[in-house]
């Protein structure tokens, strides 16, 4: 029963955070509101499901800079887990077809979020070019799930060189983080939220300086290996 009332509740949570966000957008361009919607939105949904976050790791992070967060996806608790517990402005790489769900898509698109056409390549490599203001103007940081797509077994699949090519072309350090548990929470298939605990847990940046684009597969490689490291541990 619990399961089904957190369903009501997050589609409540969504339609009132979601169209604020969406209406504030118009007058704040930086996306001020949608910090604290976003922050107040995982923490009701948190509530609601019964879920904890424990985080690990942010001493190695400056709350003054802009970080590329990359992280394993599991499920769709990851957000929930992340939104309220990084101190920083954080925007996502998103797919085109979320901004066609109603008062959700909207706020997605006014909240400066970085809307990724996968079908469409040259539409994908300037939404990343426009992405370079975007952050540099509003002090934001950015986080990209490399898989591209939720796990369907619980194990990472293969990344894909969109956030990669975004760190090396504006030189922002990337933070490989490992997200346990949210899978067990929330399997693929089932909208069934199930209470327990996810963690996050948050390695030293990696300086982006020493690779290039030709050599991006080898940045690559060692942020996977960092975030299968970061999984094995306790």
């Amino acid at each position: 029963m619990r399961s089904y009332i957190t369903i009501f509740l997050i589609i409540i949570n969504t339609i009132i955070i979601g169209s604020i966000v969406a209406l504030a957008g118009i007058f704040d361009r930086g996306g001020r509101v949608y910090d604290i919607g976003a922050r107040l939105w995982a923490r009701a949904i948190r509530l609601c499901a019964g879920i904890k976050v424990e985080i690990k790791g942010l001493e190695h992070l400056d709350k003054n800079k802009s970080y590329i967060f990359m992280s394993n996806h599991q499920s769709h608790l990851d957000a929930v887990a992340w939104a309220p517990n990084l101190p920083f402005r954080i925007r996502f790489f998103v797919k085109k077809e979320l901004i066609n769900i109603p008062i959700f898509g909207q706020a997605i698109y006014m909240s400066r979020h970085i809307i990724i056409d996968r079908k469409n390549i040259d539409s994908a490599k300037k939404s990343i070019e426009k992405s370079r203001d975007i952050i540099n103007k509003y002090k934001l940081s950015v986080l990209v799930f490399p898989e591209g797509t939720r796990s369907k077994t619980g194990k990472m699949g293969e990344f894909k060189k969109g956030g990669f090519v975004l760190a090396l072309e504006t030189g922002i350090p990337i933070v490989p983080v490992a997200v346990k548990g949210s899978f067990d929470l929330l399997p693929p298939h089932t909208l069934l939220i199930k209470p327990g605990l996810i963690q996050l847990n948050v390695a030293e940046p990696i300086n982006v300086a020493d690779y290039t684009i030709d050599t991006k597969e080898v940045l690559m490689d060692r942020v996977r290996n960092e975030i299968e490291r970061l999984a094995s541990q306790a």
